[in-house]
């Protein structure tokens, strides 16, 4: 559990700090074993039978109080796996990371004889009795629906045939006539002895997908690429697909090793499966077969359907968009207190750092070429300006302008006065200076998002319960420690208060603390003592506005821009119309009224009236006789005539144009180009009347 009391937030690549950004998962982090590169995610359908079957109550705004759409396990895990992708790419464009995060739907239980079936089916409909005792090859019970790749429009697309149409233009893709093996009117279906399990074929499959995959590294110890992550969610309503057999379980467990030794995680989403006639509130039991097959650390929790309940499928996507949310870190690094220089081998505590906030934009835009409607990379060379000659990195010299100088500092010199500002020289940590009363924490002053730190366990056994008892200490003495955290060698340390979290876990919130120069002064003025009525009404309208909410994340409104921009880029896309966005950020006046209007109304009266500035009259001053005369223009003189006819105007100095102008009434304002411009044009005027 986190700061949140849920899955950890989605990790952030940027500094939470304001550091450089990462722009790509495969470049390396500084802190080794920090987070994975990409992640895949390869989701298994399960094509039995019932899969299709409409049995599931699902919840749904058009339907009456007490009706329900009745819908199929397949159609929840087709909406959920769309949604997902949706999202997916949503992420990608808003936080610039995930590039090569890959997503694919497999299809496992299919029948091996479709191939037959179909062929059956469409002789029999043009009523030929051709000979058919050939024996036919069986295809593979298992189908690539969506190849593993990074997401696309292609992908959503794909699955959205598959799901009933929203247009009564369009079909639907029959997912069950292609590879059900489910019974065909007139036809029989025999159950053969030692078949193999379906389920032990779709995990089969899905590490050939894995080893296939183009998105998919697997970089050698040596580089210094980070791992990806790969992971494998099972859609299904059978809580039991070994029916028993103990030795198709046996053989589950062992590709279950081989899929642990791959580092390729299995988790589970149950749907919801049919009731029988003996129990007609029977659920998904986890605990007969899954439990044992699926990651622990990332099952969906309080996921129980039955029959009998109304399904909510938004709540059902959440639930499986919450599992899959990355749980990757910011930075690992040792907590060093006093006497840290004589024990660097045992640092005591190991701290993983997680961005809480991570900031979502628009998509930039791209250039496209005219020609082949393809992306264009841009690409920045540094020419020599008099021989035009690209110039190598080591020719660059850099300079820093001060006052008007230019200062020369090379990349050396920046990393030795990097090196002597920060206390720690021998790599990343946490380093605490003291401790101070939490009164003094400059809640008003603080520059920079909060970063959640834990304990790493993993990396030094113990860290867990030492960093829950510093906490408790430091909650009993009211002090927040303020430390010195340096993130990468290379980079700049910066001044933090590690702040014990409210709760019962050891957990600590990091903020940023500013250095003197970064504050300034905040005026106090003295207003006196507050009114009585208008702090009882204040009271009263507190009490009828605050909105209550379990957390804080979920009080929060969706970005309104952000909504706008991708249900226009999706209306495109997808080739949907543009539907209304519902936006949470706009003041509900209506429901504010309705809830708070006497409220609102006596803290309006009890506020204390405005006193108006008195507007004097000014008096006007009597227009004086001189402001009333014309201006009278100077007669141009021989001279200047002689030098426009000789073109000798441009010749003369600014001052001596100036001071022609001036004698014409002319402005004086401009370059020496538009001053001989303007005594152009008065000469001119001056012999034409002439």
């Amino acid at each position: 559990m986190n700061a949140f009391g849920d899955d950890e937030p989605d990790w952030a690549t940027e500094d939470p700090f304001g550091g450089d950004p990462s722009e790509d998962d495969d470049e390396p982090n500084a802190s080794e074993g920090t987070h994975f590169g990409a992640e895949h995610l390869l989701l298994l359908f399960d094509c039995d039978d019932s899969m299709f079957e409409q049995y599931v109550p699902c919840l749904s705004e058009d339907s009456d109080d007490g009706e329900h759409n009745f819908v199929s396990p397949m159609q929840v895990a087709a909406t959920a796996a769309r949604q997902f992708l949706r999202t997916k790419i949503r992420n990608i464009a808003e936080t610039k990371s995930g590039k090569r995060d890959g997503v694919g739907v497999l299809l496992y239980g299919c029948d091996p004889n479709r191939a037959m079936r179909a062929t059956s089916l469409r002789s029999d409909s043009s009523g030929d009795d051709s000979d058919d005792s050939e024996e036919r090859e069986e295809l593979p019970s298992t189908h690539e629906l969506i190849q593993l790749a990074p997401p696309g429009i292609e992908q959503v697309l794909s699955l959205q045939e598959c799901l009933p149409p929203d247009n009564p233009n369009q079909t639907q893709r029959n997912l069950r006539k292609e590879f059900s093996s489910g019974k065909i009117e007139g036809e029989s279906v025999e159950e053969e002895d030692g078949a193999v399990c379906s389920l032990l074929q779709g995990l089969t499959a899905a590490m050939k997908v894995f080893a296939n995959a183009k998105c998919v590294k697997n970089p050698t110890p040596a580089s210094k690429q980070l791992p990806d992550s790969k992971a494998i969610w099972i859609f299904t309503n059978q809580d039991d697909p070994c029916h028993g057999d103990e030795a198709q379980k046996s053989r589950i467990n062992m590709v279950r090793k081989d899929c642990r030794e791959a580092e390729i995680a299995i988790h589970i989403l149950p749907l919801p499966k049919k009731s029988s006639e003996e129990d007609e509130k029977s659920g998904f039991d986890q605990s007969i077969f899954y439990n044992d097959l699926t990651d622990h650390y990332k099952r969906v929790e309080d996921v129980e359907y039955s029959a009998t309940e109304a399904v909510d499928i938004d709540a059902f996507v959440e639930k499986f968009e919450m599992g899959t949310k990355k749980r990757r870190r910011y930075a690992t690094v040792p907590l060093l207190l006093p006497g840290w220089k004589e024990r660097k081998d045992n640092p005591g505590i190991m701290l993983d750092l997680y961005g809480v906030v991570q900031v979502r934009n628009k998509p930039q835009k791209v250039s496209v070429h005219q020609e082949n409607n393809t992306m264009t990379n841009r690409k920045t060379k540094r020419l020599n300006k008099e021989t035009a000659e690209e110039v190598s990195p080591e020719d660059i010299h850099h300079f820093v302008e001060l006052c008007g100088n230019l200062v020369s500092v090379q990349p050396a010199n920046l990393a030795t006065m990097k090196r002597a500002s920060n206390s720690i020289q021998d790599g990343a940590g946490l380093l605490i200076h003291g401790f101070r009363p939490m009164k003094l924490l400059p809640t008003t002053k603080l520059l920079s998002r909060n970063v959640l730190a834990l304990a790493n366990d993993s990396r030094v056994q113990g860290s867990g319960k030492a960093l829950y008892n510093l906490k408790q200490s430091m909650k009993k003495k009211g002090v927040f420690a303020v430390g010195e955290l340096l993130v990468r060698a290379t980079a700049t340390s910066q001044m933090v208060a590690l702040v014990p979290k409210n709760d019962e876990f050891g957990e600590f919130f990091i903020t940023q603390l500013p250095y003197k120069e970064d504050t300034r002064a905040v005026l106090q003025n003295d207003i006196g003592f507050a009114d009585p009525n208008s702090v009882d009404a204040a009271k009263g309208l507190i009490s009828k506005s605050t909105l209550h909410f379990e957390d804080f994340v979920s009080c929060l409104p969706e970005n309104p821009w952000l909504k706008h921009f991708f249900g226009y880029l999706e209306s495109v896309s997808l080739g949907k119309p543009l539907g209304e966005v519902e936006d949470d950020a706009k003041m509900d006046i209506d429901r504010m009224m309705e809830t708070a209007s006497e409220e609102i109304e006596s803290f309006s009266l009890s506020l204390p009236e405005d006193e108006l500035p008195v507007k004097m009259e000014r008096k006007r001053k009597a227009a004086s006789s001189t402001s009333k005369q014309e201006f009278v223009k100077d007669s141009i003189s021989g001279e200047w005539i002689d030098m426009y006819k000789n073109d000798e105007v441009a010749d003369q100095k600014n001052d001596v144009l100036k001071a022609f102008l001036k004698s014409q009434g002319e402005r004086l304002a401009g370059k020496k180009t538009d001053l001989v411009d303007r005594v152009h044009r008065c000469i001119q005027k001056e012999l034409f009347k002439e």
